[in-house]
């Protein structure tokens, strides 16, 4: 089939969703994007821009730009508005919304106001899609059960079963992974301690365990709590190793201090210039750690977990839902004192260690796997058939 993937924000995890599924899918794809900034602005003003580049183009008899079987937009895009502003045939072309996160629930910086115009912009866009998808089923919760509460703010002229309309074509379809699939014959090993010699790789896997920290240097993530967890193991005279990867967005001072301190234990320290250098790393390392505020599905931990780290993670966000039923394993903490033990515990091989099928449970999500659910997807909406 012929589709249209409209992203307006392409950059980083939704640049590499974009990619990812073009690359594997067996549909056909034009993609329409606009650069990763001003994300105020494209919530505002990329429906335009995207409708009149494909009214121009269906304007044209070219049989190399035919109209399209589905149009595939991304949250930044303000679904009502396009439907409205495209002209026939293309207004009739169905739309599925792929929400990598939404405006009612994200956190807002120490700087902002929540504005009510952009979460009523996810909210009338996937009103107006055919489909809507989540990249995870914590998301799905958040966005629907904050509804209510939103909508109740309207003085009069609410929209009527709005939850129960947006739940009946809604589903969850994770994001994938740029990893190689585990092999069938792969079995869970044994991670968070030592173990007998013929039992299973060592713990850790070098001389001294190295966490990583593979996340956006921002306010959501959170890295103070890395910081200060990882000061108090360095004044308690324990040895380990850090790699402090992940996109700085402007705040290069984050981390700095820190690795100064940790010197040459530092082994890595901002975003690498190579996926296979990135992919190398996380190979080596032991100990993956989030201390996200706000993570609707957590791709960074997904690609270490699946490279063999044992993760480290806030309970308060979607990783409970994602790895807390398959694994009894002690991975989830609850405040920065309980993310302190959890390290030290983990360095000094203490009572951490079991058999963990994380990796193979995130397998599900490598792009080889995951694009021929999408590319079902597709074929579902076009078709009109059972959807989910």
């Amino acid at each position: 089939m012929d589709l249209v993937f409209l992203e307006p924000y392409d950059g980083g995890s939704h640049r590499a969703f974009r990619e990812g599924w073009v690359d594997r899918s067996r549909h056909r794809f034009r993609c329409l994007t606009q650069p990763a900034r001003f994300w105020k602005w494209r919530m505002r003003g990329s429906a335009a821009v995207f409708a009149d580049e494909l009214n121009r183009r269906n304007n044209r008899d070219n049989p190399a730009d035919p109209t399209p079987d589905l149009i595939f937009a991304t949250g930044f895009l303000n679904v009502a508005d396009l439907r409205g502003l495209l002209r026939p045939p293309l207004d009739r072309v169905p739309i599925v919304l792929y929400l990598h996160e939404n405006q009612l629930t994200y956190p807002l910086s120490p700087e902002e106001e929540f504005d009510f115009h952009f979460g009523f912009t996810n909210i009338i866009s996937a009103l107006a899609a055919q489909r809507v998808v989540f990249n995870s089923e914590y998301q799905r919760r958040l966005f629907l059960d904050a509804i209510p509460a939103f909508l109740g703010k309207m003085p009069e002229g609410v929209p009527r079963q709005v939850p129960a309309r947006l739940e009946a074509k809604s589903e969850v379809l994770g994001v994938g992974l740029e990893r190689r699939p585990l092999p069938a014959e792969y079995y869970p090993r044994y991670r968070g301690g030592p173990c007998a010699a013929d039992a299973g790789p060592t713990w850790p896997r070098a001389e001294r365990p190295l966490i990583v920290w593979n996340h956006r240097w921002e306010f959501d993530k959170r890295p103070e709590w890395f910081i200060a967890a990882v000061e108090t193991l360095l004044d308690e005279g324990h040895d380990f190793a850090v790699a402090l990867l992940g996109e700085s967005r402007n705040q290069e001072g984050v981390f700095h201090p820190l690795a100064k301190r940790l010197g040459a234990r530092c082994v890595a320290c901002g975003f690498l210039p190579s996926r296979a250098q990135y992919d190398a790393l996380l190979e080596r390392a032991d100990i993956v750690v989030s201390c996200a505020a706000q993570e609707y599905f957590g791709i960074s931990v997904a690609e270490a977990v699946h490279a063999g780290c044992y993760p480290v993670l806030p309970r308060d966000q979607v990783y409970p839902s994602l790895y807390g039923a398959r694994c009894k394993g002690r991975h989830l903490y609850d405040t920065p004192r309980e993310l302190t033990a959890l390290l030290r515990d983990l360095i000094t091989g203490g009572t951490c260690g079991h058999v963990c099928s994380l990796d193979r449970d995130v397998d599900e999500f490598c792009w080889e796997r995951l694009a021929p659910r999408f590319d079902a997807l597709v074929d579902r909406v076009v078709s009109g058939g059972p959807q989910g």
